[in-house]
């Protein structure tokens, strides 16, 4: 789990109405780690090279090499401590550094659901839980 400060929390703060892309973006990532766990993680090489984010597809690379999850926790708190990003954009490297981190965990599709949710604000991560988890 992401160590958090009052600067990165500071750096979440968004509009709702930029919050309202995030349940596809959280659909995505939900997909990404089902896959993983029926392929393998091998086949997340193949998903680093067509990934758009470049934090994204260095920590696919890396979980498909193997990398230890508190090694990749690390690795991805740095890189969202330094990151210049803030509001949506720093709210999607957040999800994908969740989801990077429960994918190396082997976590669930459905335990990773519930730690991406709530990015999406409190009411809308009930109504995204009750809506994923059926298709899940």
């Amino acid at each position: 789990m992401i160590l958090w400060n009052a600067d990165l929390a500071k750096r979440l703060a968004c509009p709702d109405e930029d919050k309202a892309s995030l349940p596809l973006l959280i659909q995505e990532m939900l997909r990404t780690a089902t896959r993983s766990r029926i392929e393998g993680l091998k086949t997340l090489a193949g998903e680093a090279v067509a990934a758009k984010n470049h934090m994204l597809s260095c920590g696919l690379r890396l979980i498909s090499e193997g990398m230890s999850v508190e090694t990749l926790e690390e690795v991805l708190s740095i890189y969202l401590a330094v990151s210049p990003e803030s509001g949506i954009e720093f709210m999607k490297l957040c999800i994908y550094a969740e989801t990077l981190v429960s994918i190396a965990a082997g976590d669930s599709p459905e335990l990773t659901l519930r730690k991406l949710a709530p990015y999406c604000g409190i009411e809308k991560s009930y109504a995204l839980l009750e809506t994923l988890e059926s298709q899940v």
